[in-house]
């Protein structure tokens, strides 16, 4: 079954467009790599909600945080309260408080917080990314949409990790690491599978779909890809490929 996930645009640009183009960590939409096994998507629907060669919609950890928060800090505040007859320092005290707050705000949150989404809408050129805690869900057209790379802890665990920058007033960041382990490499995946005038990303589940976007293609006279690549994206057969650079050129 064919599904639409197109959102509406709710935000058109960055209030700090200059600022954010001189993020130092700042993931240039390109092709750097061609994806490999790792992201060979032939098991995705035990993984992703829905893919095509229109739109990838599949799940965010925005939606777990909440169960996470709570379970962490309620098994924290349980752990520092029992035994009950045991002596509490002034310390304990302060962690039981701030671990039952916590635990409290990640209930309510549970319950409170928008719908969180991740959709690459590839027909249309739009990217969904969450909003940040009781934000709404923020679309942007994916040619205006920032992403960095994350910087992870001392030890570097999480880092290099993809990131959309969402366009607050202050710098926040969704996670973004679709179709990569670490950024080029999603960034790679996402601009390949963003740039609807080159052929959908290698993997088996985009295969049934790869002869309807040729021949869309086609019709469109093979337009010149939107974003460089450092790679070549051949077409699925030699004789695709033969078609594309007579008519398109390239």
């Amino acid at each position: 079954m064919v599904e639409d996930f197109t959102r509406k645009i709710t935000h058109w640009s960055y209030k700090n467009t200059k600022k954010i183009k001189n993020y130092y960590h700042r993931v240039e939409k390109k092709i750097y790599v061609k994806p490999g096994d790792s992201i060979d998507l032939r098991n995705h629907k035990k993984i992703y909600f829905y893919q095509d060669d229109n739109f990838i919609n599949y799940p965010t950890d925005a939606n777990f945080m909440p169960y996470i928060g709570c379970g962490i800090f309620l098994l924290l505040a349980l752990f520092m309260l029992f035994p009950l007859n045991q002596e509490y320092k002034g310390e304990d005290i302060t962690v039981i408080i701030i671990s039952s707050l916590l635990t409290l705000f990640f209930v309510v949150y549970l319950f409170t917080k928008p719908k969180k989404e991740k959709i690459l809408n590839r027909r249309d050129g739009l990217l969904t990314m969450t909003g940040f805690f009781w934000q709404k869900s923020i679309t942007m057209q994916f040619e205006k949409v920032e992403f960095a790379y994350s910087t992870g802890g001392e030890n570097a665990v999480g880092a290099f990790l993809l990131e959309a920058i969402r366009p607050n007033d202050w710098p926040t960041f969704d996670y973004y690491c679709y179709g990569g382990n670490e950024c080029y490499e999603g960034m790679s995946f996402i601009t390949w599978y963003m740039d609807k005038n080159r052929p959908l990303p290698p993997g088996a589940a985009f295969d049934r779909f790869r002869e309807q976007d040729f021949e869309r293609r086609k019709a469109e006279g093979f337009t010149k890809p939107l974003y460089p690549s450092k790679i070549k994206t051949p077409e699925a057969t030699k004789s695709q490929q033969a078609e594309r650079k007579r008519i398109g050129g390239w």
